[in-house]
């Protein structure tokens, strides 16, 4: 479990996918001439703020419970779209091929990360009223 702890390093995985996400996800991939993908590209741009806020303006627990709630929630809509093979509005269909794993691990490494290190068992074993 020690090594497990050392390779889900909650910063590293932060920074990797706050990059990754900005260059690859939406500089690269987008079509700022068409509205439908540059408005997209607004959204995803705002989910790199949080990651980068995150990775540089939280420590501790408080860091690792914020990469859990903001890589967890998105790896399960991208396998939830996946299953489904929802068809995005720009016209790209969702399916579990090769292409959909690297964002699955980079997501998910980054909520295994917040999971390992945040806690979250003092949250619910806590007798706060």
């Amino acid at each position: 479990m020690e090594q497990l702890k050392k390779i889900c390093n909650v910063k590293v995985w932060l920074i990797l996918v706050a990059v990754i996400h900005t260059v690859v996800g939406v500089i690269a991939q987008t079509d700022f001439s068409v509205d439908a993908e540059a408005e997209m590209a607004g959204v995803f741009l705002a989910i790199s703020t949080y990651l980068f806020y995150a990775a540089f303006f939280t420590t501790g627990e408080a860091q690792a419970r914020l990469a859990a709630v903001i890589a967890g929630p998105i790896w399960v809509w991208f396998m939830v779209c996946a299953l489904f093979e929802l068809e995005s509005g720009t016209g790209v269909v969702w399916e579990l091929t090769p292409e959909l794993l690297p964002p699955l691990v980079f997501w998910g490494m980054t909520a295994l990360s917040g999971l390992l290190h945040g806690n979250f068992h003092n949250l619910m074993s806590s007798e706060e009223a």
